[in-house]
């Protein structure tokens, strides 16, 4: 039979520094160690960080951090309980955790993480998709998050995120951004009560006249939060006068200024070509117009076209001859005109007289 210990937790420094995991809670297994120890809700850390926490209860939330954390290849993370801290009610222990993947050579971010994870780290990584802050549970409660220098191009996928709504901490510094929705961010930050800090320098920032003036009302408006504003430069650009100027230095002149020479593009070319042929139309059309009027003659290309349409052109009514097309009869002709052979009915009738816009419009028709 086993003899109870008990263990005088007053007065003594205890450090939970130490593995004391083996006080966590036994599941009511009488032949456990922990069990043995009779007097163990009483045996409370001393020193920091978890000072005057009671030791069987910091013990199992590292118990259950250290069962949680993707400490197993691909990721291979390190997990640290930072701190424990009493809910509202005093009833249990809140843990503060950091999970550390940095340097890993990580192509994406853990899909699982310990719960109560307050702090992740994925420095120097490869990582440069952000889904997983959007629709994995497992983030929604990750206040700071360090993912400098990996491939990150763009944030655009964060838009509307609970997340972003929430988070304390956000380190962007050394990807490849080169824009930010601006307007989404600046729409999540003045909603965000918890942000803290904000980190986007040494990024390759693209300045040029659409994107740059609200990026600059952006860092403006946010300088306190924006640590690193120093360091938000333009990109390296050849024969840029701009290239690797702090962005919130620029003036909008810089920004904005006219090119000094004008290319001419093969659509202008074209638009150029077109333009040109509408106004020689459009001139033809009118000078015929009013030669016209003057002359009473038509333009050549008219006439021929009017005398071999007459077959088949549309009929024409008229009193005295219903199938004649667009020309009347003359009055010896008793309307037996439509039935004579088409070269017979052209020597026999007559045009009918018709305005200068029936001429104009008559290709139309």
């Amino acid at each position: 039979m086993q003899t109870p210990v008990e263990v005088d937790g007053d007065g003594n420094p205890w450090s939970c520094s130490r593995d004391w995991t083996w006080l966590a809670d036994d599941g009511g297994r009488t032949s456990s160690v922990a069990s043995r120890v009779v007097d163990r809700d009483k045996l409370t850390c001393q020193g920091q960080p978890y000072r005057e926490k009671p030791i069987p209860l910091v013990m199992a939330l590292v118990k259950s951090m250290q069962a949680e954390c993707p400490r197993q290849p691909p990721f291979n993370c390190s997990c640290t309980l930072d701190n424990v801290v009493w809910d509202t009610s005093r009833l249990y222990l809140v843990p503060i955790i950091t999970v550390d993947c940095s340097g890993l050579g990580l192509t994406e971010l853990p899909g699982v993480l310990p719960s109560n994870t307050t702090s992740l780290l994925v420095k120097e990584n490869q990582i440069s998709d952000l889904r997983p802050l959007v629709n994995n549970e497992h983030y929604r409660h990750v206040a700071d998050i360090f993912l400098d220098d990996n491939l990150v191009e763009s944030v655009a996928v964060l838009e509307s995120s609970p997340w972003l709504f929430n988070f304390r901490v956000f380190s962007l510094r050394g990807n490849r951004l080169s824009q930010l929705p601006t307007y989404a961010l600046d729409n999540a930050l003045e909603r965000n009560r918890h942000v803290v800090d904000i980190f986007l320098g040494n990024n390759p920032w693209q300045c040029d006249c659409l994107f740059t003036p609200s990026f600059q009302d952006f860092l403006v408006k946010y300088f306190t939060l924006v640590k690193d504003n120093d360091n938000v430069r333009c990109a390296f650009v050849d024969g840029d006068e701009n290239s690797f100027v702090p962005i919130r230095d620029l003036s909008r002149s810089s920004i904005c200024a006219p090119p000094s020479e004008y290319i001419i593009q093969p659509l202008d070319l074209l638009n150029g070509v077109l333009a040109s042929l509408i106004i020689l139309v459009v001139g033809k059309l009118g000078y015929d117009y009013w030669n016209f009027k003057k002359t009473g003659k038509l333009p050549s290309f008219l006439d021929p076209v009017d005398s071999l349409r007459i077959t088949s052109e549309r009929y024409h009514e008229c009193a005295s001859d219903r199938r004649v097309p667009h020309y009347e009869a003359r009055p010896g002709s008793s309307g037996g005109i439509s039935n004579y052979p088409p070269a017979l009915r052209q020597t026999i009738a007559r045009k009918i007289k018709r305005s200068s816009f029936t001429y104009i419009l008559y290709p139309l028709l």
